[in-house]
């Protein structure tokens, strides 16, 4: 970011407007405002606050987030990796509220201030005492809302990060990231699709002590993800509320083998066992009265897919193809013949259950989230 003439201070690549006043180490761990309230930088030092003071203010701020699906079967609440599909927020001072909304959603999602971006736009920024100037809202859809693909996680993100950056924090720095993880994932109450909206690629998630901690697990060189997107809706909450509250022994035993196999597929890339390390007993049997996905992952298996699960809390079914040959995705036509194979079995299979919906082929993104910050006049600070 630009410093004045005067100043003397060089460009700061990747950073966000002015300092952060009175920050204290502390986490929020719900949604209410005084969670919001304790926002800090999560790690702080005198360098990074006077670096941060030389910051030019932000007028408009874009923000790119992936989709993503979790629990990958077994890895309840715990798996997710991020899809490169992507929703585009950008968030620009005005003199009245207004939002726009293109693409998936737009005939749906609330244009008000309680939009959830709006939202969490506004308690970043009264947490880091500063009132919320009328800002104008684009959002640039291509994740469809409440279909397992992480779009609540994709809105939450942007808003989370957009308010850091007009607020004057740079979410591209480790602490930082690890501080919007902090705050999206108490949203949430589970990490398995922000962390990855984050960080990007395939990441493990769970709670320390009150504190998100994730990890990055290798995704196999030629990965793609066909997704079956049913044209119907199924509301998360709907989907957790069928869950039971206590678990059987071998159920769990039963997944804890199958995650522990999954990690090591994708670790040393081997596509063949996913089939059966894709399989679950925690979520999948308890949500199939609601949406017969069941014969759709079966007939992605015996049309050629390595595993194949209900992506989040669903409609959405993935299958994984891939991994044919030497070569990577798109240097020939093998890998998207083998996926267009499986997608005309996964949509054959919907049809024949009464199942209206679309098929989508997508890689897997190694990136999460990435922005960019405009000044008044136009000029790109980061």
């Amino acid at each position: 970011r630009r410093a004045s003439p005067g100043a003397g201070i060089m460009r700061l690549a990747g950073s966000r407007c002015r300092r952060l006043a009175d920050a204290r180490r502390s986490y929020g761990s719900g949604t209410d405002k005084s969670d919001f309230m304790k926002l800090t930088t999560g790690f702080s030092s005198r360098i990074a606050n006077v670096q941060e003071s030389f910051f030019y203010p932000v007028d408009r701020v874009v923000i790119n987030v992936p989709a993503t699906t979790a629990n990958l079967g077994p890895g309840f609440d715990s798996f997710g990796f991020a899809l490169d599909v992507w929703n585009r927020v950008t968030v620009q001072k005005s003199d009245k509220f207004e939002m726009l909304i293109e693409g998936e959603g737009k005939d749906r999602i609330q244009l008000t201030e309680d939009n959830l971006v709006v939202q969490c736009v506004g308690k970043v920024l009264q947490s880091l005492g500063k009132e919320m100037p009328p800002l104008r809202f684009e959002c640039q859809n291509a994740v469809p809302p409440t279909r397992g693909m992480g779009s609540s996680s994709a809105a939450l993100v942007a808003g989370l990060a957009a308010g850091l950056a007009l607020g004057g924090k740079d979410v591209t720095t480790p602490a930082n990231k690890k501080l919007l993880l902090q705050l999206a994932a108490n949203e949430e109450g589970h990490a398995d699709n922000v962390a990855p909206a984050i960080y990007g690629g395939f990441q493990i998630a769970f709670n320390h002590e009150g504190h998100w901690i994730t990890q990055r697990v290798n995704i196999p060189e030629g990965l793609q993800c066909v997704l079956f997107i049913p044209d119907d809706e199924m509301p998360t909450t709907e989907a957790r509320a069928v869950l039971p509250a206590k678990i059987d022994r071998d159920d769990a035993i039963f997944n804890i083998a199958r995650a522990a196999m999954l990690i090591n597929c994708f670790a040393t890339s081997q596509f063949d066992p996913m089939r059966m390390a894709m399989e679950d007993r925690l979520h999948q049997q308890y949500r199939k009265h609601m949406f017969p996905f069941e014969p759709i992952i079966k007939d992605a298996l015996e049309a050629g897919a390595h595993g194949a699960f209900l992506s989040g809390a669903g409609p959405t079914v993935l299958a994984v193809t891939g991994g044919v040959g030497i070569s990577s995705v798109g240097s020939d036509t093998m890998s998207q013949f083998l996926a267009e194979v499986v997608s005309d079995a996964m949509v054959s299979s919907a049809a024949r259950l009464g199942v209206k919906g679309t098929a989508h082929i997508a890689t897997a993104s190694y990136f999460g989230l990435h922005s960019n910050g405009y000044d008044k006049d136009g000029q790109q600070l980061w």
